[in-house]
């Protein structure tokens, strides 16, 4: 019997193979029509400024029965340009003929695009999209917020800028308030900021809100996880020929730091005064001061991934009735409250200068051992008083002068970043009567106030 040679029976088994291969099975969809299922009903998108694209979402669409089904259409009922929709990569506003194997999905990727619109306040933007198959046409409501906004970039602003809350505004690269100039900001005013986006005061910057109507800057992604990430956008830097700052009833939020003072001007006059303010859930700090002088009433300064407020290279620093609370949830060696009178600019030459620091009824809590350090490299340079405070800390001398030392200040809730007072917080009643009335929320202080930003009240949980 003649033998079969090895490499043609191999090549016979390799063309049935790659006959069978090339056959391909597509089965049969089915002529009725069934009933899709999707992954929700409603689509929703955080508000959005108009002209930026959002983050991209999903939408699955389930074929539940044990059948094929050919979708014939898959597009909007008032053929909307704000919604773009992505199937297996190619992006488009319709779809047709698409075949779902059964018990399978399909996933669509949707993100909004908001065109700029006339009103100012926010506006809804909604459409549906329909699915049919067979003449059976089921829907999934889209839905976006869209807002207008002033949009600034890589900007000098004119001398004597106001802004107001017409509109908000959305910077973008750096934005500068040039010497001599002064830009005010009135109440209510929000201010959106992209990533790496910097406001650089070489003049004056003035910001004064309300209880009712505070002024606000964060980073400009609404949707979350953006928008309550810290490190979002940069900060706000104080240059060298700056004076005159103010904040009343401002929030500063979610950047790489609040507010950078790189002055050199240390007369003891702030440069920079903030008063009902909240400032944190930073990449870095709160407040950076560099051989500057600062002052801080009635504000809390809140969750950094790095020290909370660091003065170095001298300067003066004075809070009073301020709530310094660090409880980000990472790992850190920096203490909620640094001060000395050494610091090195970024050229690694030493600065070192008298520092004078008042701590006036404040609380300085957080998750480690020592939330407050001073340190003074010449002798004679550091000049501290701290009356009333509640202190988290081992330095023993941080229990004078009326002064509380390791008691858990008892927050509401760090969680929330709330840090109003329960019933039981040794702050209450513990402050130095003081000419400041009233607290963060305009809540009388009475004549036996508290230490911290805020006043006990009653809470109805």
């Amino acid at each position: 019997m003649k033998r079969l040679n090895k490499a043609f029976i191999l090549g016979i088994i390799g063309l049935s193979i790659f006959g069978i291969a090339s056959c391909s099975y597509e089965p049969e969809p089915t002529t009725e029509p069934i009933n899709l299922s999707f992954s929700t009903d409603t689509l929703q998108f955080d508000t959005l400024f108009a002209e930026r694209l959002s983050i991209t979402k999903r939408l699955k669409i389930k074929n539940p029965s044990n059948k094929a089904v050919n979708i014939s259409s898959i597009g909007f009922r008032n053929q909307s340009q704000a919604f773009q929709l992505t199937l297996n990569g190619r992006t488009q506003s319709s779809f047709t003929d698409q075949l779902l194997l059964a018990e399978d999905s399909l996933l669509l990727l949707v993100s909004a695009n908001i065109d700029q619109g006339d009103e100012n306040n926010p506006f809804v933007v909604r459409d549906y999209l329909e699915v049919v198959n067979q003449s059976n046409a089921q829907s999934v409501v889209f839905e976006a917020w869209g807002q207008n906004a002033n949009y600034l970039s890589d900007s000098i602003l004119s001398c004597d800028t106001r802004w107001n809350s017409d509109k908000p505004y959305v910077l973008s690269g750096v934005i500068q308030v040039d010497s001599s100039c002064i830009l005010s900001i009135e109440p209510g005013t929000r201010i959106f900021s992209a990533t790496e986006t910097f406001l650089l005061v070489n003049g004056s910057l003035q910001a004064e809100g309300n209880l009712e109507n505070p002024i606000i800057f964060t980073n400009d992604r609404l949707d979350e996880p953006f928008a309550s990430a810290p490190g979002q956008w940069g900060g706000i830097v104080f240059l060298e020929d700056s004076k005159e700052n103010y904040f009343k009833h401002t929030t500063i939020k979610n950047a790489l730091f609040g507010v950078n003072l790189n002055i050199f001007n240390p007369d003891n006059e702030p440069d920079l005064t903030m008063e009902n303010c909240f400032v944190g859930n930073m990449a870095i700090s709160s407040v950076i001061s560099l051989n500057s002088d600062f002052a801080a009433v009635n504000s809390v300064f809140y969750n950094t991934a790095s020290g909370t407020v660091s003065h170095t290279g001298g300067g003066s620093a004075y809070y009073t009735h301020c709530t310094i609370a660090n409880y980000f949830n990472t790992t850190r060696e920096d203490p909620a409250a640094f001060f000395s009178d050494l610091a090195y600019d970024n050229d690694e030459n030493e600065i070192l200068a008298p520092m004078e620091v008042q701590l006036l009824n404040n609380i300085v809590y957080g998750r480690i051992e020592d939330e407050i350090e001073f340190f003074e490299q010449q002798a004679g340079n550091l000049t501290l008083s701290f009356p009333h405070n509640l202190f988290r800390s081992s330095i023993e001398i941080l229990s004078e002068n009326n002064s509380i030392r390791n008691q858990e200040p008892s927050f509401l809730e760090v969680g929330k970043e709330d840090f109003r007072l329960r019933e039981d917080s040794p702050a209450i009643d513990a402050a130095l009567s003081t000419e400041i009335t009233s607290d963060i929320q305009d809540q009388a202080r009475g004549n036996a106030p508290d230490i911290g930003a805020y006043e006990y009240v009653e809470i109805e949980e």
